[in-house]
């Protein structure tokens, strides 16, 4: 008789990471659904409006698309209906590098990222549009065209989970911009995820700052920032040891026992969050705040709403 050999512990972690990776697939999908879905289209729309019909004209119809052919034609009103064109990209940015593997809510910044990012793929997807997908550090590890279908979409997915799962190596902002930058669209909606923990982009025209303004030039960029809260505020533990996962070697010890240490690092976390949101918006991208602690999803629908109502008024 011959029987299954019991797997080894590779195969099993190839086994529970193929197993998981399916999980956030069917997750991400279900709640992609429905209103998000519709968020989502609402809040990045597609590339243009394409005419649809002339139908009879009815009060509080828009009288800047009157059809005057038609009113010559039967001296009846007529206004012209259009349809959305979508024709839309996305491109997913996913920061692997080894400070995203923080994590102090059960959840690391680089799992977070990777399940904001597979509901964004979802709703694309379901929308119609094209999505791609780039994972970098200090240089670019993963690159998938953007392609639409429900099948591209499930791989985009499966490889985010993937390479969430083992984060490492530096942070260089630029090298990513600039593969985007020539691997992407014009017009493409280019969503970035990372916790920026690039010390580059906080110093004025740096290269970071410099090729993250050429991408947005052409392109509707979303920088969304991972942060744990641990981040943000220190607990009140004692002797604590702070070390620097990019730059090994580097630590600091942190008395959080005295209430000043504690208050100088959350004012450092706060002056380095207002630099970071101007860098970003000066160089033309639209932050959006995740945090480990907190459903991507909430974030998410919020982002969605503010930009469409923004949009709407934009358009008014």
């Amino acid at each position: 008789m011959i029987g299954r050999s019991t797997p080894t512990p590779a195969e099993r972690s190839a086994a529970e990471v193929s197993r998981a990776a399916r999980q956030l697939l069917i997750r991400s999908r279900r709640r992609a659904s429905g209103v998000f879905g519709g968020n989502y289209a609402s809040a990045f729309r597609g590339a243009g409006m394409e005419f649809e019909e002339s139908r009879p004209y009815s009060p509080g119809d828009d009288i800047r698309h009157f059809d005057w052919n038609a009113l010559a034609r039967t001296g009846e009103p007529f206004v012209k209906h259009y349809r959305e064109e979508r024709d839309a990209t996305l491109s997913l940015a996913l920061d692997v590098s080894a400070s995203m593997a923080f994590g102090t809510t059960g959840r690391t910044k680089a799992s977070t990222a990777a399940e904001a990012a597979a509901l964004l793929a979802a709703a694309a997807g379901q929308a119609g549009d094209r999505v791609g997908l780039l994972c970098f550090a200090d240089r670019a590890l993963t690159a998938v065209p953007a392609a639409r279908g429900r099948a591209h979409v499930g791989r985009v997915i499966e490889l985010l989970f993937a390479a969430s799962q083992a984060p490492g190596g530096g942070t260089r902002l630029a090298t990513a911009a600039d593969s985007l930058d020539s691997a992407t669209r014009r017009a493409s909606v280019v969503v970035l995820l990372s916790d920026f923990r690039d010390d580059a982009l906080l110093t004025e025209e740096s290269s970071a700052s410099s090729a993250l303004a050429r991408m947005a030039r052409h392109r509707d960029l979303v920088a969304a920032v991972l942060q744990d809260p641990r981040e943000r505020e220190l607990p009140r533990v004692g002797l604590l040891r702070l070390a620097d996962p990019e730059r090994p070697g580097r630590s600091v010890w942190l008395d959080t026992g005295s209430d000043r240490v504690r208050r100088r690092y959350r004012q450092a976390a706060e002056a380095r969050r207002h630099t970071l949101e101007a860098r970003l918006r000066g160089a033309g991208a639209e932050p959006l705040w995740l945090r480990t602690d907190r459903d991507p999803l909430q974030a998410l629908q919020g982002f969605f709403q503010r930009r469409a109502a923004r949009l709407h008024r934009g358009a008014a």
